[in-house]
C-alpha cells in the first residue's frame, strides 16, 4: 500500500531526476538517440511513463525508488 508520504517521495523523486539519471538507469538512450525521449519526459511525464515498454518502465520505477530513498534517507 502506498501512503501519502510514499506518494510525496515518489513525486519529489520524479521531478528531481535529470537526463543522466534516466540514461544511467536505461530508461532513455544516451546522446542524440535519447533526445526525443528526454523531451517527452520533460513535456508530459505521465504520458511518457504510460508509453514506456515494460522493461524501461521497470527501470524507471527502480530509479525513482532509489532517488526517493536518497531524499528521505530511508530505504523503501
Amino acid at each position: 500500500m502506498i501512503t501519502g508520504t510514499d506518494l510525496l517521495h515518489i513525486s519529489l523523486a520524479r521531478v528531481n531526476m535529470d537526463r543522466t539519471d534516466l540514461e544511467t538507469a536505461g530508461v532513455i538512450d544516451r546522446g542524440q538517440a535519447g533526445d526525443k525521449a528526454w523531451s517527452n519526459f520533460g513535456r508530459d511525464m505521465d504520458t511518457f511513463i504510460l508509453k514506456l515498454p515494460d522493461g524501461r518502465r521497470a527501470a524507471l520505477a527502480e530509479a525513482i525508488q532509489e532517488q526517493a530513498s536518497r531524499q528521505s534517507g530511508v530505504a523503501h
